[in-house]
């Protein structure tokens, strides 16, 4: 079974994950880094297994030479590569296996960091998953990874209530 005949998933079905799990009052995004990131839909292909998410470069993301730190942009990779493997794996968890980035160009503080990815296979236990980053301000690719990551084949635990928290 190929990823997109997974029944009960469509690309109405995948517009509205994205936008409930990226949502500023998701509780999946509530804390930690990826909040911290503000990441926010742009865009899907349920059929070509594609996805865009957009972050915007903020002051704390970057290193002494006042470009994005690597390890935000690898962050962003890893997110939103993991997220569109999650929509196809769900109800199961997944984590990486491997996330391999090539950075080609600097990325500065105003910018917006468009992330496509595209699963490459899916299989029943691994993903592989590529990515690229292109910059709003010159429309350039600024970097690139591929990403391997593993289905659990554990169910995801329901988001918990304040009062269960």
């Amino acid at each position: 079974m190929k990823f997109y005949e997974i029944p009960g998933l469509s690309q109405e079905h995948m517009e509205t994950w994205f936008h409930h799990v990226l949502a500023p009052d998701s509780a999946r995004l509530s804390e930690g880094l990826i909040a911290k990131m503000q990441p926010s839909f742009v865009s899907c292909h349920f059929l070509e297994g594609e996805s865009v998410m957009a972050f915007d470069v903020l002051d704390w993301e970057l290193n002494p030479q006042d470009m994005i730190h690597g390890g935000i942009t690898s962050t962003g990779f890893d997110t939103a590569l993991g997220m569109l493997c999650h929509y196809y794996a769900y109800p199961y968890t997944l984590t990486t296996v491997n996330l391999s980035t090539t950075f080609l160009a600097p990325i500065r503080l105003g910018d917006t960091m468009f992330f496509h990815s595209k699963i490459k296979s899916f299989g029943r236990s691994l993903v592989t998953v590529e990515g690229e980053v292109f910059v709003k301000s010159t429309g350039k690719l600024a970097a690139t990874a591929t990403g391997t990551f593993k289905i659990m084949h554990h169910k995801v635990k329901e988001e918990r209530t304040e009062e269960q928290k």
